[in-house]
């Protein structure tokens, strides 16, 4: 983690941000004003600046996020247009006159699907033309030098998705580019603005994609900022309503804070009515804070009446606004309002505890230096649906990504269907089953992660194309039918482990592996990687796997719902416990919430409760001494 930094009102101690010295969770919003969109530096308009952040205020939020179009600032090559300046110091100033803090994106020349290119690029290389970097880098120094003195920054995005402007170029860059891309920008912010707070914003692919723009390389940064829309993710999410969709967010954000703390500055739902977004936006906001997310914002603030670009091409953009263009409040809005008042008090000072389960995502080779060694397909998939049935077994979990710390203080750890695993992962994992530690280990090649008789005790005999031979296994009362994708299925024997689970031929599916003081299991099938196509995670328990395996390593949940779809999420402050449970069904649920006895001493406690579709409920309760809970209905 960077070395903490201090940004006039908000200071990042142990990744949490502060505020006049306590821990704060910023609720914001997205911003371009309703009758200009991103024209609004050229057409602007201080006094409906001035009414909108006045407005937001009134309504609960405290942060802005809103976008500095480099063409805009920077009309020709070289030279900063003072006017735009000082109407960047204007808003800013209004936004303190009204207690909002702001979120600048900088180097916006990506909006909306559409590119908003200062005149004078030309189609150069934003990535790889050094007058051009050079540019980059005196813009951002420019805007941090003009609101160095502004008390309500919170932090500098670096540019808003801005590997779109050229993806191709963005893509050839390798890990150490990325960070010296961050770096040198982050510098110049730091350098004009001492102690200002830096991230960069993406969609998805920084965690689902293959560019070396993620979470795992931006230690230059403070913070990442992560977006996930349910209508664009790889993983086949049936709707805005289904169970997968509300997870998705809390997916990213898991997956980023194992690097670095999230703000998730793009939230929100495209393709649905207003009551589904509402719905989706409770249970995804509420999952998101649970997950350690440090901060949330709407896309957007308000509908549209412009038809300039980008919404002449994309009309759908200009309706999913919090407000609607008259300035009606739309029931996400009062979902919103609902969720900020909660963190900014029953839910203050909470934070995930540590988790006994991790989930290790092993090492990539570099792009491009396997060829035809590299297995086939995406290893997005597995991570994404190990979160699935962790969340449904109510197991709490986090991400550790490759080559990083020893994973000792987990007591469960898992590697989802492994499609290539290098030996210093290899030896990292036979040092934590050693030490006492229980693995399991899913397969997703049959080359480079199946089998290893030494860790797992098994060994392999052959590959076959007979999926029909591994199409199911059952174990521990569970029957789990198996989809392969074409090409090779691993054939295993036994070499000293323990057969739990056999194939139709007979070859053992699931096994385990007693070594030194640890245990490792060994499942010769992509459990999660299989799940990715629609409603198949529906078609079985598949989490009861994860469950008894966490049974058997002594992994006890602090609070477990009799239905999978309800997600208990427990946080601490202190000695005291907040439950945030959420249905992240579309349909009602009414379940039994099941608390074990502290090990302080006392019972157990059972409760039923009745939860609307994506609704939620905090359960409060302290570790010692055991207290029975209070709840609120949410």
């Amino acid at each position: 983690m960077a070395s903490d930094r201090v940004n006039t009102q908000v200071t990042l101690v142990d990744g949490v941000p502060h505020r006049d010295g306590r821990p704060f969770f910023s609720i914001g919003v997205n911003y371009h004003p309703s009758p200009t969109g991103c024209g609004y530096w050229r057409e602007w308009d201080g006094a409906r600046v001035d009414a909108d952040f006045r407005r937001m205020a009134e309504l609960g939020v405290d942060t802005v996020r809103f976008f500095v179009f480099w063409a805009d600032f920077e009309p020709k090559e070289g030279g900063h247009d003072p006017l735009m300046t000082d109407r960047l110091r204007e808003l800013v100033r209004t936004a303190d006159r009204h207690g909002l803090l702001c979120l600048p994106s900088l180097l916006t020349v990506w909006m909306n699907g559409q590119r908003f290119d200062p005149p004078w690029l030309d189609g150069r290389d934003l990535w790889r033309d050094p007058d051009v970097a050079e540019r980059q880098r005196a813009f951002v120094r420019h805007a941090a030098t003009a609101l160095r003195d502004a008390p309500n920054i919170l932090a500098y995005d670096l540019g808003d998705e801005i590997i779109h402007v050229d993806p191709a170029s963005a893509a050839s860059y390798d890990p150490g580019e990325a960070r010296a891309w961050w770096a040198g920008l982050a510098t110049e912010i730091r350098d004009a603005h001492p102690g200002a707070l830096v991230l960069q914003a993406n969609e998805p692919s920084a965690v689902t994609g293959a560019h070396a723009f993620r979470p795992e390389h931006a230690d230059p940064l403070d913070l990442v900022g992560l977006h996930g829309f349910p209508l664009w993710t790889p993983f086949h999410i049936e709707s805005n309503d289904a169970r997968k969709a509300s997870a998705f967010v809390p997916y990213l954000v898991r997956r980023g804070t194992a690097h670095r703390p999230v703000l998730v500055d793009e939230l929100g739902s495209y393709g649905c009515d207003e009551a589904t977004g509402a719905r989706y936006l409770r249970a995804a906001a509420h999952s998101a804070f649970a997950a350690g997310a440090v901060g949330t914002a709407v896309w957007c603030w308000q509908d549209f009446t412009t038809e300039a670009k980008p919404y002449a091409l994309r009309p759908g953009e200009r309706r999913v606004g919090l407000l609607t263009a008259d300035g009606r409040e739309k029931p996400a809005l009062t979902e919103y309002r609902a969720f900020a008042r909660r963190v900014r008090g029953e839910l203050a000072g909470f934070r995930p505890l540590p988790a006994p389960v991790g989930v290790l995502l092993p090492e990539h080779t570099p792009r491009g230096d396997a060829g035809y060694l590299t297995p086939a397909g995406s290893d997005a998939p597995a991570a994404f649906y190990a979160h699935l049935l962790l969340q449904q077994a109510h197991l709490p979990h986090e991400f550790l990504g490759g080559g990083g710390p020893e994973p000792d203080g987990h007591t469960l750890l898992i590697c989802p269907s492994v499609r290539q695993l290098t030996l210093a992962d290899r030896q990292r994992l036979e040092r934590y089953v050693r030490s006492g530690g229980t693995l399991l280990y899913t397969t997703g090649s049959v080359l480079d992660a199946a089998g290893d008789e030494e860790l797992f005790g098994v060994r392999v005999r052959d590959f076959t194309l007979d999926t029909a031979s591994h199409a199911e296994l059952t174990w521990a009362g569970v029957s789990l039918p198996l989809h392969w994708e074409p090409g090779p299925v691993p054939v295993l024997d036994a070499a000293g482990a323990d057969v739990l689970a056999t194939f139709a031929d007979g070859s053992p599916a699931l096994t385990r592996h007693r070594l030194g003081r640890g245990t490792a299991y060994y499942l010769n099938a992509p459990l999660e990687a299989q799940l990715n196509a629609p409603h198949r995670l529906d078609t079985a328990p598949w989490h009861q796997l994860y469950a008894e395996i966490a049974r058997a390593a002594a992994v006890v949940a602090p609070l477990t719902a009799d239905d999978p779809c309800v997600e208990t999420t427990v946080l601490g402050h202190g000695d005291e416990r907040c439950a945030v449970v959420v249905n992240h069904a579309p349909e009602p649920v009414r379940t039994t919430l099941r608390r074990p006895a502290p090990p302080t001493g006392g019972t157990g406690t059972t409760q039923e409760v009745s939860l609307e579709p994506k609704d939620v409920r905090l359960l409060f309760w302290r570790d010692t001494p055991p207290l029975g809970p209070r709840q609120e209905d949410i």
